[in-house]
């Protein structure tokens, strides 16, 4: 078995490997290389037994403080021809291998959020997250479903207010580039939803992201000609992604945000793809916006664990101590 970092010549082979078993588009090349552009390090770890690529992680390099961290977003993603035993194996020698990559670069440790639970081993200090990145639980729904099918599954109120946006004029346009307006909605949202966000820099780079295997639009819903919601949506592999949202609470009654969200399920649909990922739920930190995303339907999955592989223990100490204190 052997671990390779792969560069951009392999960005087709890292990604198809990505495709076929599911991975997410944070495991995609183009978001290492938009991660390269926030001026971070990444790494796409692959690796391979007799020929045969068994599993890749993408690993980014995190600042907390003065001290890093590796990190790990919904993955690693293993080979579907795997057997448990094979996985195993392969996570253990990636670990084996990160460790000394960590040690060079004074990492004190791997944060590791998986779609499925991962095995833990004896040799290595595995200590439950403290606090996740990405999101615990989301809704998906399935495209391969008939329009109507889709709709039957939708709560009545949120068939309503479909019906109702269009009849009171609600216009979804789609674009390639960003708009300031965007941020502005968005940090509205942000302060009644009491949710992070990142500087406006990130948002223009993320919509700047431009690949065959990696699509990013701008949706946005109009109402008496004024952008009334904005959203950024991901297209990748099998999935669609409302990543971000935005929306203007004066004109909530305009139901923009059912109606957006309705059509970027068109568009996906249209362009054949299989799964509708809305992103994220919490009733507790989000209620509002996990009660209009539960009422579209769908399927609710839970992601395996958070897990923080430590490699210097007084210095995670450290951390904990810190975190707990913002």
């Amino acid at each position: 078995m052997n671990l390779d970092f792969i560069g951009e010549e392999k960005r087709k082979i890292w990604n198809d490997f990505l495709i076929k078993n599911k991975g997410s588009f944070l495991q995609s090349f183009e978001w290492g290389i938009f991660q390269k552009k926030l001026s971070k390090q990444v790494w796409q770890a692959e690796i391979k037994k007799e020929n045969k690529t068994m599993m890749e992680a993408q690993v980014i390099k995190e600042i907390v403080g003065f001290k890093r961290y590796f990190y790990v977003p919904y993955g690693p993603v293993f080979s579907a021809d795997n057997s448990s035993e094979e996985n195993a194996e392969a996570f253990r020698f990636f670990l084996d291998k990160i460790k000394e990559l960590a040690k060079r670069e004074k990492i004190v440790f791997l944060r590791i959020e998986p779609v499925l639970s991962l095995p833990e081993f004896p040799e290595f200090n595995f200590q439950n997250s403290l606090k996740r990145i990405q999101p615990k639980r989301t809704l998906i729904l399935n495209l391969e479903d008939s329009e109507e099918n889709l709709l039957k599954n939708f709560h009545q109120k949120t068939r309503y207010n479909i019906k109702l946006a269009e009849k009171k004029g609600v216009k979804i346009k789609i674009s390639d580039n960003y708009s300031n307006i965007f941020y502005k909605l968005l940090k509205e949202t942000k302060e009644r939803q009491e949710f992070r966000s990142y500087p406006e820099e990130y948002y223009k780079k993320l919509l700047q992201i431009d690949s065959p295997y990696f699509q990013v639009n701008l949706f946005t819903a109009e109402y008496q000609n004024k952008i009334i919601v904005a959203s950024i949506v991901i297209f990748f592999g099998e999935r669609v992604v409302s990543l971000h949202t935005g929306s203007d609470y004066r004109y909530r009654t305009a139901k923009g945000a059912h109606f957006l969200r309705w059509k970027t399920v068109l568009e996906a649909k249209k362009k054949k793809f299989k799964e509708y990922d809305m992103w994220g739920i919490d009733e507790k930190k989000w209620p509002g916006v996990t009660y209009l995303k539960k009422s579209f339907g769908g399927k609710e999955f839970e992601y395996g664990p958070a897990k923080d592989i430590v490699f210097q223990n007084g210095w995670y100490r450290v951390y904990k101590i810190i975190k707990k204190l913002l």
